[in-house]
């Protein structure tokens, strides 16, 4: 059924109330009463002054904020008013509030100039009789001249679009927008936000306070916007509007939208990143982001930067859809206030960005679950008809108003041409459902902000015994009186649909047909659907088993008359063939998992979804066990096993020697032995092999071979586990030329003793062979150890080229030459002071009367870091020669530095 009850002109007539389930409709007679500012009462610093201006040559100046003016009204019908203000305001144009009996009724302006202009605040509902008409100041200082009060031409009426703007909606979608349309103007659907669900806060707290559930669950698409999740935000609200749809309930989501990351501020908003609040306006960089610039084309890349946002929230909607979860969606809130940036840049580029959204999800992703919730608040920032379902207006009206905002409510029923269901989409107070009622004003549903503004315990805005009034009124619907929603009718053809079965079992995997049967001699189209596409999809009747549970299948008439046949998807045995791992893995030290693949004839399973794997014995080397059972889907077992052989090996070193070479490889602690394959053939047909049964050691030389020719080698591991041996991987295959000479044949010049210098120390060295000398880096090569330390070096001759054979020869490395720093006179002795070595182990202080120290004496200081000393009990007025070296002690050997240079020092008397 349609309704289309639209506002009449006004008559000198009244007409009482339409026939029952019509909705109301009172028509006036043409009155207009007029009251001057200086008849009113005034309070605070209100004062009456002479105006020359005014229409009774006075007016009221409200000149602080204690001002008020009231005035009583007296009119001969209840119904909706016009209060119209004549003021101007002081210095500026100025907006103060209105207040009807009590209420808050709205605001009013005052435009600044000399002249008084008019404000006018429509849908004011006045009671036969006397009203009290307040005004108190909210911001600016302004003059009143008079009021006067009109009853407005036409009255309140519930108008709803006959269908959804999408003509694809599902049945699930059209029945719960079906519903909609009937309790219209008859009763209020009672909602309330709570990211909690249907066991939060705030559902918790309404529960307990006045027996009832809301009827509405609102949450918010907040925390899947890709800025909000890239910075590690999450969210479960689709989980939890499944939960409370399954529960009977209805479903609303609006979307606080973050702007893509790229065009936030940089800094911080009030301490907190600028991606908590990415939905404000005032957290957006407008020198990079401009919305009206993406939608006209002028920037693609940006409107693809917003549509890819759009694509995430679709997967969403998507995941409800599959659940058959219908959708009162209110994307781009509150658009005309400015404070969102979706209406940062007006409404031309607003409009264009709601019907690209609807576009995107609706023709492009094709879902059909969203009921299309507008809540611009203003009637230039309509979209059209054809992108809106339902009208919302946000308000929050300050604490305890439980008026029912029928200014507001009137204005919103104007925005669209044709009528559409008007809701109270979010809301600070509750209001009075009984004066909501009396006053014609029944919104469709009201959503209640979350938080402080639920029952809480100072009941700031909204008592708790209006709490209970609201959802104990005749006039609610809470969640217990909620129709089935999933068989609510649609028309009223009255075709049945029946099923050949009502329940069936199936085998995951496997597929049933379900006939329908319709009690029509025409044609019918049956739409097919199911609860939960996880457990059974069907098609055309054909049902498919896809996952464990239990799904209902429903069978669907364009008359909403349907049929439900219940489903119950039994587990599947393991396959008997279909597996696929490694048959060996290289032992690693530590356990080990192979990947395990199982195939259900052409289906790949999912580990951990389908089937686990459990591994014993696969650390060391030897045969390890798998054990596969199903999960899931899945029931039965399955047993394989795999071997862990030693590791590969890998040459580390591979030199030449006369007619030989020496290789060298990783030592694997976990190798009973090595073997060692050489061949003349890079594939390493014919080769030679060495067999080593210990783990150690872990380098060979192998002689005896021919001279200046090219050997192929490789290593690998074995271990002997028990009765059996398992072998590793072959290293990879590395060269060598044997050497044509022998270079330890060679002699070797150049190396002498070195003193300590903190630093790696290397000898210039000559090697020749049968007196010519050869090319380092050509012939031969040279590396050394222990050459920084005070001690024995050694440095070593490896051939090279043609050149085969290892020379060792070592040098010493002496303590640094000492110096002597300061050597005063005393008397019969001296003071010496040296250079204090951190590498020595002491020092020897020799003094003498000659300079060639014969007969030289000598002190020994066996600490290093004692580097002064006073020699004493001398003759006086003597001269003495006197020098300082250090030594270090190495493995029992004293190594001693060079002398000093000598300085002389006479001694005192």
């Amino acid at each position: 059924m349609k309704f289309n009850i639209k506002k009449v002109a006004a008559a000198f007539l009244s007409v009482a109330m339409l026939t029952t389930g019509s909705a109301q409709l009172s028509v006036f007679a043409q009155q207009t009463l007029k009251y001057e500012a200086e008849n009113g009462t005034l309070g605070g610093s209100a004062y009456i002054q002479t105006d020359s201006s005014a229409s009774g040559s006075r007016s009221v100046s409200f000149s602080d904020s204690s001002c008020t003016w009231s005035q009583t009204v007296t009119v001969s019908e209840s119904g909706y008013y016009k209060i119209k203000l004549y003021s101007r305001g002081e210095g500026s144009n100025k907006i103060n509030n209105l207040s009807v009996n009590g209420s808050n009724a709205g605001t009013f302006s005052s435009a600044n100039g000399s002249a008084y202009k008019e404000s006018t605040v429509n849908g004011i509902y006045l009671k036969k009789g006397q009203n009290t008409v307040k005004i108190t100041m909210s911001w600016g200082y302004f003059t009143l001249d008079y009021i006067t009060i009109e009853k407005m031409s036409s009255s309140n009426a519930y108008t709803a679009a006959e269908n959804l703007v999408d003509p694809y909606a599902s049945q699930s979608t059209q029945r719960l927008y079906s519903y909609m349309k009937d309790v219209y103007g008859k009763k209020v659907i009672t909602g309330q936000y709570c990211d909690g669900g249907l066991n939060g806060t705030e559902f918790k707290a309404i529960k307990s306070a006045t027996g009832q559930t809301p009827a509405m669950l609102g949450l918010d698409f907040m925390r899947y916007t890709p800025c909000r999740v890239q910075n590690g935000d999450t969210s479960d609200a689709v989980e939890k509007a499944i939960e409370f749809s399954r529960a009977g309930g209805i479903v609303t989501f609006c979307w606080h939208w973050n702007v893509p990351d790229k065009y936030l501020l940089s800094g911080t908003d009030g301490g907190n990143p600028r991606w908590w609040g990415g939905f404000y306006t005032k957290n957006v960089d407008r020198s990079k982001f401009s919305l009206t610039k993406i939608m006209n084309g002028s920037d693609p890349k940006g409107y693809n930067t917003l549509m890819s946002d759009v694509d995430e929230i679709a997967k969403q909607l998507k995941r409800l859809s599959d659940a058959d979860v219908p959708v009162l969606f209110r994307p781009l809130h509150e658009a005309s206030g400015g404070w969102f940036w979706w209406g940062a840049d007006g409404s031309e580029a607003y409009k264009k960005l709601w019907q690209a959204i609807y576009d995107k999800l609706t023709n492009e992703y094709k879902l059909d679950n969203i009921i299309w919730v507008w809540n611009g608040q203003a009637a230039n920032w309509y979209p059209g008809d054809e992108y809106v379902d339902i009208i919302g207006e946000d308000i929050y009206p300050g604490t305890r108003d439980y008026s029912a905002q029928s200014s507001k409510y009137l204005e919103a029923t104007d925005y669209s041409p044709n009528g559409k269901i008007v809701a109270l989409t979010e809301n600070g107070c509750l209001f009075d459902l009984d004066k909501a009622f009396d006053a014609n004003t029944a919104w469709s549903y009201f959503g209640t902000w979350s938080g402080e503004f639920c029952i809480s315990s100072s009941e700031k805005y909204t008592e708790k015994s209006m709490w209970q009034k609201v959802y104990n009124s005749d006039y609610a619907v809470t969640l217990s009186s909620l129709p089935d929603l999933k068989s609510y009718p649609i028309s009223s053809d009255n075709t049945q649909i029946t099923l050949d079965s009502t329940s069936k079992e199936v085998t995951y995997g496997d597929s049933i047909t379900l006939k329908a049967s319709v009690t029509s001699d025409t044609p019918q189209t049956v739409t097919w659907k199911s609860s939960n596409t996880a457990v059974a999809t069907v098609k055309d009747g054909v049902v498919t088993a896809t996952g464990k549970g239990t799904a209902k299948i429903t069978a669907s008439l364009p008359n909403g008359r349907s049929a439900v046949c219940t489903v119950k998807v039994t587990t599947k045995k393991l396959p008997t063939s279909g597996y696929s791992y490694a048959s060996t893995a290289q032992y690693t030290g530590s356990a080990i998992i192979p990947t395990v693949t199982v195939k259900d004839g052409s289906k790949v399973l999912r580990q951990n979804i389908d089937y686990r794997v459990i591994v014993t014995n696969n650390v060391k080397i030897g045969h390890a066990n798998i054990a596969i059972s199903g999960m899931g889907n899945y029931y039965g077992s399955y047993s394989a096993g795999f071997d862990i052989i030693p590791a590969k090996q890998t040459i580390q070193k591979l030199e030449t020697r006369y007619k030989g070479f020496f290789v060298d490889w990783a030592q694997k602690g976990s190798a009973t032995g090595y073997d060692i394959q050489y061949s003349t053939s890079a594939n390493m047909s014919g080769a030679a092999s060495k067999h080593l049964t210990a783990n150690k050691p872990d380098n060979l030389t192998i002689s005896g071979l021919t001279a200046d020719k090219t050997y192929y080698v490789r290593v690998r591991s074995y271990t002997n586990v028990g009765s059996k041996t398992y072998y590793g991987p072959w290293s990879d295959i590395k060269s060598i030329k044997t050497a044509k000479y022998d270079i330890t044949k060679a002699s070797v010049s150049g190396i002498s003793t070195k003193a300590y210098t903190g630093k790696a120390i290397t000898q210039n060295i000559t090697v020749k062979y049968n007196g010519t000398a050869l090319k380092n880096g050509t012939d031969y090569t040279t590396s050394y150890s222990n050459n920084k330390k005070i001690g024995k070096a050694i440095v070593k001759i490896t051939g090279k080229g043609k050149y085969g054979g290892i020379i060792t020869k070592t040098f010493t490395i002496n303590p640094a030459k000492q110096e002597i720093q300061k050597l005063t006179s005393k008397s019969k002795a001296f003071f010496v002071d040296w250079a204090q070595k951190g590498s020595a182990t002491g020092y020897e202080i020799q003094y003498a009367t000659n300079s060639k120290f014969t007969n030289a004496k000598k002190v020994t200081i066996k600490n290093n870091k004692t580097d002064k000393t006073t020699i004493s009990k001398l003759s006086g007025n003597k001269k003495y020669y006197v020098r300082v070296r250090s030594y270090t002690n190495v493995k029992g050997t004293k190594y001693y530095g060079a002398w000093s240079v000598s300085k002389s020092v006479t001694t005192k008397k």
